[in-house]
């Protein structure tokens, strides 16, 4: 943890987790920020701690009659070691690292999903082929006993690459407003707005379901200055980043409970840590496009992080929908970082450019361009597409290993 000062002023000082709230809110006008500036150190504060008994979701769960059995013996919930709650670093990140797999983040009706290997392909459940583990779900356990499922932070955040599950990088293959509408939690009205989410893709900002953003990719967190696509939230430091995690886990339980602040902070160390798991800056030969990078890229991609301040929607260029949602809208979209961004998946904040190369082909802007997701140009982020061949070649092959 590059933080340990403002990371125990976050477990400790009520006063200071409240003021760094405030400070982190970009916009305190829309409805993420009114909501927080409302509750956070208020109501939200008498709100029970929850950390229940949990039991992971494998392939011999698929097919179950009951997701709602009461957990075995072998269920447990997290331990929170004292070092945590005064704040040591590394036993906080060994409880975020549990966290990330197994906290339930949000209770979820998977039950459609759960059906089958194939029911799960089908509403795209990561399965890691190494410890059986479906969707990164979790059975957890009710006050009445009985059991529920839930997502974790891997369920989002975890994608297949090449085989192997990748912690951090984004689930491009889950498919919730397909799941949503199977379990008949979607008004009839919202059933083809929620659809259109597609893979790797969701709305957790209007009532209307017609703001899906693509789940983005976690592992450069540590580099970022402000979180969520539209720059909702500044990362003034570690501590910023866990009142994030732990407001978005009450929102996500209809505000009935609050986890506890160990396991938020833990998260948010977690969460800085998957920086270590991206690969080191090209050196030698393989940094034949790193010049041309910084000269064509760096006005909003600054080196080493390779990112920058948000950027005012008519700079930007692509859908303006998030930016301007009276929910989380701030006026601007966040700069991503490049660290990652071969390893990324689908681009951009809509997940409308499907790899690397259709990103940097020069005729994405046309029309009559199929290449775009549900077969549309590309529009917008036009700095990349002036570049020679040679230097549109050099980019690429630097960020592929970035």
């Amino acid at each position: 943890m590059d933080d340990p000062e403002a990371g125990l002023l976050y477990l400790t000082d009520p006063a200071f987790r409240r003021a760094e709230l405030a400070a982190s809110l970009v916009n305190p006008g829309n409805g993420y920020a009114r909501l927080r500036l409302a509750s956070y150190g208020l109501a939200w504060e008498q709100l029970p701690v929850w950390s229940p008994r949990v039991e992971p979701v494998t392939t011999a769960d698929l097919g179950a009659v009951s997701f709602t059995d009461p957990l075995g013996p072998g269920a447990r919930a997290l331990a929170i070691d004292p070092a945590a709650s005064a704040g040591d670093p590394a036993a906080l990140l060994r409880l975020g690292q549990e966290a990330f797999s197994t906290y339930p983040v949000q209770l979820v009706d998977a039950a459609p999903a759960l059906a089958s290997p194939a029911a799960a392909s089908f509403f795209g459940l990561v399965t890691d082929p190494a410890t059986g583990r479906v969707g990164a779900l979790v059975h957890a356990e009710m006050a009445d006993g009985s059991s529920r499922i839930a997502l974790t932070c891997a369920s989002c955040h975890a994608g297949l690459r090449s085989g192997a599950v990748v912690l951090g990088a984004p689930s491009d293959t889950l498919d919730l407003g397909k799941l949503l509408v199977a379990t008949g939690g979607v008004l009839p009205d919202l059933v083809g707005s929620t659809l259109a989410w597609g893979p790797g893709r969701i709305d957790v900002s209007s009532a209307d379901a017609s703001e899906p953003a693509r789940i983005p990719d976690v592992r450069p967190a540590r580099f970022l200055g402000y979180l969520q696509q539209d720059a909702t939230v500044r990362q003034l430091s570690i501590a910023s980043l866990a009142i994030r995690v732990e407001t978005l886990i009450i929102t996500s339980h209809a505000e009935d409970i609050r986890p506890p602040r160990e396991v938020a902070l833990g998260l948010a160390v977690a969460l800085w840590s998957l920086a270590e798991s991206l690969p080191p800056l090209p050196v030698g030969p393989g940094a034949a496009g790193l010049a041309v990078l910084e000269g064509a890229c760096s006005t909003c991609h600054a080196r080493d992080t390779f990112t920058g301040t948000p950027v005012p929607l008519a700079i930007a260029g692509t859908d303006p929908t998030l930016g301007l949602s009276p929910e989380r809208g701030t006026g601007r979209y966040r700069v991503p970082s490049l660290r990652g961004v071969g390893s990324r998946g689908p681009l951009l904040h809509d997940a409308s450019a499907p790899d690397l190369d259709t990103f940097f082909d020069p005729a994405r802007v046309e029309a009559g361009y199929t290449s775009g997701r549900a077969g549309r140009p590309i529009p917008g982020h036009p700095f990349n597409l002036e570049l020679s061949e040679e230097d549109r070649a050099a980019v690429l092959g630097t960020l592929r290993g970035l």
